[in-house]
Formats: C-alpha cells, sequence, structure tokens
C-alpha cells in the first residue's frame, strides 16, 4: 500500500517509539508506575513507591489543612483577604489535581491498552518512517519549551517561599549582624499545620512536604495532559499518512485485484487509527473537563487577585504561572483541532483522486470511506464542548468578561 509514495522527506534521525513517548513515560514513572512493561530494579521500585506515597501523603495532608483555613478565614469575615484568595488558588489547583491523578489512574488499564495499539501500528523501518513523515509530527521544539516553562513555573512557586526567606536572612545579616540576625522560616502557605515550623528541623520537615505536595500536584496536572499530546500526535501522523496514500492512489477499471487489495488495507488501517481514535476521547473525556474547569478557574482567581493585590511575592508568582497554564490549554486545544482537520483530511483525499477512473465497486467503496471520514474524531470535554481552538477561544472570551465584570464590581 505503501509503494505506491516516493519518499520526499530528507534523512534525519529516526524518532523510535520510545523516543516519542520517552517525556511522559517519565513523568508517569515519578508516581511509581512502572508503565506498560517497563523493567526495573527493586531499588528503584522502592525509591519510585516511597516518592509517589510521600506525595500523596503530603498532598492529602496539606489540601486538608488549606480547606480547613480556607473554612476558618471565611466564618471569620474575610479578615485577611490576599491570604484568603491565596489559599483558593492553591486549594483549587490542589483539588484538580487530585481529581486528574484519581481520574488518570482508574483509567490506567485503558491507557495501557491504546499506548499497545499505538505502538504495533508505529512505522517501524526507515523507509516507513520516511513515508509516515515521522519527524513532521515528533515532539516541535517550541512545544516542548512551554512544556519545560510551565514545569519551572510551579517549580519556582514551590522554592520561592525559600528563596525569598534566604534573601531577607542575608539582608537581615548585613543590617544588624550575623549574630543578631533571624531567618524567616516562610512556607509556601501561610497556614499553621498543627505545630510549630519555627525550629531548623520542623522547618526542614515542613518545607520538605510541600515540597512533595507541590511535586504531586504538577505532575498530577501535567502527565495526563502529556500523554494526551502523545496519542493525539501520533493519530495526526497516522490520519495524514492514509490521506496521502489516498491521494496519490491512481485505481484502475482494468485491474479490479489491485484496487480491491488496495482498498482492503486501507479500510482496515483507518479502522484501526477511528478505534483508537475514539479510545482516546473516550479516555480523557472527564480529564479534559476537569481541564477545562480548572483553566477557568485559575483566570477568575487571578483577575480577582490582580485587581485587589498589589505588587508582591505572589503576584510574580502568578505572572510566572499563568502564562504557562493558558499556553498548556492552548496546546491541547491546538492538537484537538489538529486531530480534527487530520481525519477529515481522508474524506478530501478521497475525493480528489482519481476515483472515476475505478470499479463501480471501487467508487461505492471510496463513497462510504468518504461518508465515514467526513466525520471529524474530536476530542471533548465529556460531550459538553469539543476541544479545539474556538474552545480556547470562547474560554478566554468569557474569562475576560467576568474579569471585567469584577472590575467594574469592584470599582464601583
Amino acid at each position: 500500500m505503501a509503494a505506491s509514495i516516493v519518499p520526499i522527506q530528507a534523512f534525519e534521525a529516526r524518532k523510535d517509539f520510545a523516543d516519542f513517548c520517552h517525556l511522559p513515560n517519565a513523568l508517569v514513572l515519578i508516581f511509581g508506575e512502572h508503565f506498560f512493561g517497563v523493567q526495573r530494579s527493586k531499588g528503584h521500585k522502592l525509591l519510585l513507591m516511597l516518592n509517589s506515597v510521600f506525595c500523596l501523603l503530603s498532598q492529602l495532608y496539606c489540601l486538608t489543612f488549606i480547606a480547613k483555613e480556607v473554612f476558618l478565614l471565611i466564618a471569620l469575615g474575610v479578615p485577611d483577604l490576599p491570604l484568603l484568595l491565596r489559599l483558593i488558588s492553591g486549594l483549587q489547583y490542589a483539588v484538580f489535581a487530585l481529581s486528574k491523578f484519581v481520574c488518570f489512574k482508574w483509567r490506567l488499564k485503558d491507557a495501557a491498552d491504546v499506548y499497545m495499539k499505538l505502538m504495533e501500528i508505529y512505522p517501524k523501518t526507515s523507509l516507513e518512517h520516511r513515508l509516515y513523515r515521522v519527524i513532521d509530527f515528533f515532539w516541535p521544539k517550541k512545544i516542548l519549551i512551554v512544556i519545560y516553562l510551565y514545569l519551572g513555573s510551579i517549580f519556582f512557586i514551590g522554592i520561592s517561599p525559600l528563596l525569598e526567606g534566604v534573601v531577607m536572612y542575608l539582608v537581615d545579616c548585613l543590617r544588624v549582624g550575623l549574630g543578631n540576625a533571624e531567618f524567616a522560616y516562610i512556607k509556601l502557605y501561610d497556614i499553621p499545620y498543627g505545630f510549630n515550623h519555627r525550629r531548623p528541623f520542623s522547618y526542614m520537615v515542613t518545607y520538605m512536604m510541600e515540597v512533595f505536595h507541590v511535586q504531586f500536584v504538577l505532575i498530577a496536572n501535567v502527565c495526563p495532559d502529556i500523554w494526551l499530546l502523545c496519542f493525539t500526535m501520533q493519530l495526526c501522523m497516522h490520519f495524514n499518512y492514509l490521506a496521502r496514500i489516498m491521494e496519490e492512489y491512481e485505481p484502475d477499471e482494468s485491474a479490479p485485484k489491485k484496487d480491491q487489495q488496495f482498498i482492503a488495507e486501507f479500510v482496515k488501517k483507518h479502522q484501526i487509527v477511528l478505534n483508537i481514535g475514539q479510545n482516546v476521547k473516550d479516555l480523557f473525556s472527564v480529564l479534559l473537563l476537569i481541564v477545562f474547569m480548572s483553566i477557568a478557574t485559575t483566570l477568575c482567581c487571578a483577575g480577582v487577585y490582580t485587581l485587589t493585590q498589589g505588587l508582591g511575592r505572589e503576584l510574580l508568582e502568578y505572572c510566572a504561572f499563568l502564562p504557562c497554564a493558558i499556553g498548556n490549554f492552548f496546546l491541547i486545544c491546538y492538537y484537538g483541532q489538529q486531530l480534527a482537520t487530520y481525519s477529515e483530511k481522508v474524506a478530501d483525499a478521497a475525493y480528489n483522486h482519481p476515483w472515476y477512473n475505478g470499479s463501480q465497486s471501487y467508487k461505492k467503496t471510496i463513497l462510504i470511506i468518504m461518508i465515514r471520514a467526513s466525520r471529524a474524531v474530536e476530542l471533548n470535554a465529556y460531550g459538553l464542548k469539543p476541544i479545539c481552538l474556538d474552545a480556547f477561544k470562547m474560554l478566554m472570551g468569557e474569562s475576560y468578561r467576568v474579569f471585567a465584570v469584577l472590575k467594574q464590581t469592584m470599582l464601583d
């Protein structure tokens, strides 16, 4: 079926299936999952398991005290609005992270099935790599930059209290001397944890707990999104390959057996890719709804905080985090759009190729392919909204309108 295509892609380094899945596999391993049969030593497995246990326990512990403090501040009539806003922002992000973690763990077996199916149809030889144009659909550097900036922004939020404390201590040393300087013991969340953290050992334990909490929130939020991008990129690659071989094929009414063989192989491949696309849609449906709600809540919290607070560490954290969070959501919407576009290209290719030169049965089969391929493979947020560029525009527009209403209300 691929013999009719002349490879036009220049020789480049091969990107195997393991290369495609290296980043998402690395992220899921942090949770202690030996994803899809990857063999690890007993020591490595133990370290990963301990890390995932500490992360989950720290997440639940911090989440409990954050929620308790939020309810307490509300019950007292909001005596400290900046603190309440910071806690609500951290609480919603942690809750959504825990929700995504639970959903992804619940559907991990389904993710493994999609992984194995994509691995089976992934191009194996160097010739197939060029025919499928693997390099064109491999992780673009710009996307990796957005992902790493997103990871870096969360890391910055996690270490900023410690950095602020160190800077304040050094300034205090210069001002009053080393003997009289005091360390501020600044934490990520300005809430009591049930013990005095203003001692070196207690502070170290507290800060390590918050670091594990931040790690959990970061990986739980990013890991499912990275797997979604990984699966979607490969589906786009397969749909693009199918569209190209269809458009370049020339049927011959005098050679019906050759046409039948081509169309049988094509339909088989197309059905496999369509089924995988449906599996991906079902797998990430709830997760995409959580992503949708998370980014909307984050934008609202950022808007309120910007309107009510002045320049400070917290605002700088927002400035570092918000563009990366929006960029991450844009990537999901962009590849959702790409998946729909490439899946519909198969119908366009079936129409554009010289189907009229084929036999009557060939023409009927092409018509069936066109009808099926005209229904785009889409991602959606639990059936509520297709995830595409229009969804991104809609969310940004609605968020701006909410921000404008809040601004007008506060000014009045």
